[in-house]
């Protein structure tokens, strides 16, 4: 077979093109390291591993003694966020974990941002079970469960977004699983659920200070 000159100058051009190619990118290949992509973002992660931890802890048969949870999520200008989760049984009177952030730590981030520089390719499930979250678990009080129940009676009603902002505020983002889910997140403290709220906590930090 008879090839042109022309052809293989052009075949041999290519072959030193794909070699200073490979050379340029080697590939290295450790079978016991799986590469994560991108770094992660601990903001992105808050929510999902917030949410991993009462999934944790709510046990995946929860529905089968509880009818519903409450959630409450305490984030301050500037002292330590904290978490309540009330968890409404169906014969007994409710359970409430209070979960409060280690010393020194102000928020999830900040312990976020920790773990995921040791473990940049754990999930949320996983990053939940590494922080070092404090719980203290209580039998809801009789004054508890009336508060409880004034819950079911609130009335939410949107509302505008006032000329003056104030930056040294607390948000409440409260969260209802059960038959209905429900979120509101507020830092209006004249809505009716961040009353709400307000008085939870202070009912719970009264009983099982933090």
């Amino acid at each position: 077979m008879l090839v042109s000159e022309g052809f293989m100058r052009i075949a041999v051009l290519m072959a030193l093109l794909s070699g200073f190619v490979c050379a340029q990118n080697p590939i290295s290949v450790e079978p016991d390291k799986k590469p994560c992509g991108c770094g992660p973002n601990s903001a992105l992660l808050y929510r999902p591993v917030v949410h991993a931890m009462w999934d944790h802890d709510e046990g995946g048969q929860a529905y089968a003694s509880a009818d519903g949870f409450i959630r409450i999520a305490v984030r301050p200008a500037f002292d330590p966020e904290f978490f309540v989760d009330v968890r409404l049984k169906r014969h007994t009177p409710p359970t409430i974990v209070a979960y409060s952030l280690p010393e020194g730590a102000r928020t999830v981030n900040s312990l976020l941002e920790k773990a995921l520089k040791e473990n940049p390719c754990a999930d949320a499930a996983a990053l939940a079970a590494m922080l070092p979250i404090e719980r203290r678990t209580l039998i809801a009080s009789k004054k508890m469960q009336n508060l409880i129940q004034e819950f079911f009676t609130l009335r939410l009603a949107p509302r505008r977004t006032p000329d003056l902002i104030q930056l040294d505020t607390t948000e409440y983002e409260v969260e209802f699983v059960g038959y209905d889910t429900l979120v509101f997140s507020s830092d209006d403290y004249g809505a009716p659920m961040v009353k709400w709220a307000q008085s939870l906590v202070s009912l719970v930090n009264a009983t099982s200070p933090r």
